[in-house]
């Protein structure tokens, strides 16, 4: 980092990402022996893990990978021109808020066998796609973020034209996410469903982008 602010940014954001820590030490003797780390269909538990490691583990490996993100890909040149302060400030934040919401998630989930960890991981998903559908629309023409087909790295209004689409798909697909979390569906509707979204939100833009190429 190259400042004293950022140095500041770095230490307070990398607490937040270790604070799951703290909660799961206060809750200790509450928590199970074996916690559940992953979930498959219908809720089911997956994959467990002694609560001495759970704890330490996954609050851990997100805080080295926050580190990692800011130092070497949110400071570099390259980043600083293809995406306004904003943009930039979400994604240092991103990992810090994920490692909050998705272990205390697990912690519920752990300690209320009807909470539904599936359905709360969509309900993020969708919040998260609607930020990014905001904030994509002002993103510069890089090779470093955004919707880098090989035409709109060629053309500036390609880039601009295909990157307000994509942020409205976004937006939208955030949307039906949100509430397709809310609607009662089978799993494997639940799987065709946010396939359904995640391939119109990539193809859409990326026929777009070559179609409007063409025509330039």
């Amino acid at each position: 980092m190259r400042t004293i602010k950022d140095k500041g940014f770095l230490i307070l954001s990398t607490l937040v990402c270790l604070l799951p820590i703290a909660i799961y030490l206060l809750m200790f003797d509450q928590l199970p022996e074996q916690m559940i780390q992953h979930w498959g269909p219908g809720n089911t538990p997956t994959w467990t893990m002694p609560r001495e490691f759970a704890v330490w583990v996954l609050p851990l490996f997100l805080a080295v990978i926050h580190v990692l993100v800011v130092i070497f890909a949110l400071n570099s040149e390259s980043s600083k021109r293809a995406a306004s302060a904003k943009m930039r400030s979400f994604f240092a934040w991103f990992t810090p808020i994920l490692s909050v919401f998705i272990n205390i998630a697990i912690l519920l989930a752990n300690l209320d066998e009807i909470f539904n960890i599936g359905l709360v991981a969509f309900a993020f998903v969708g919040m998260t796609l609607i930020i990014i559908g905001n904030y994509l629309p002002t993103t510069r023409q890089n090779y470093f973020i955004g919707i880098r087909t090989p035409w709109t790295l060629k053309n500036v209004d390609v880039w601009t034209r295909t990157h307000r689409l994509g942020g409205k798909l976004c937006v939208l697909g955030g949307i039906t996410l949100l509430l397709g979390a809310a609607l009662p569906m089978s799993d494997n509707g639940l799987v065709v469903f946010v396939l359904a979204i995640v391939c119109v939100i990539a193809i859409i833009p990326t026929a777009y982008s070559y179609v409007i190429y063409k025509k330039t």
